[in-house]
């Protein structure tokens, strides 16, 4: 089985938070298998720059 790589930021409100396996509300990191990664951020900006700092230490840097 592949493992998902692209990850999307997802505005979880209170009334969701059953339907992404979480406890409370906020912005979360979801993978493309729709399984929650990261979170939960207060802000957009927040769990955007937690998703590029991670897919920076899973994505190898190719040589120059």
């Amino acid at each position: 089985m592949a493992t998902p790589n692209d990850l999307s930021a997802v505005d979880v409100h209170t009334d969701d938070v059953g339907d992404y396996n979480v406890s409370e509300a906020g912005w979360y990191a979801v993978d493309d298998g729709g399984k929650v990664v990261l979170g939960p951020f207060v802000s957009l900006a927040e769990c955007d720059r937690a998703i590029r700092d991670r897919q920076q230490h899973i994505i190898p840097k190719v040589p120059d």
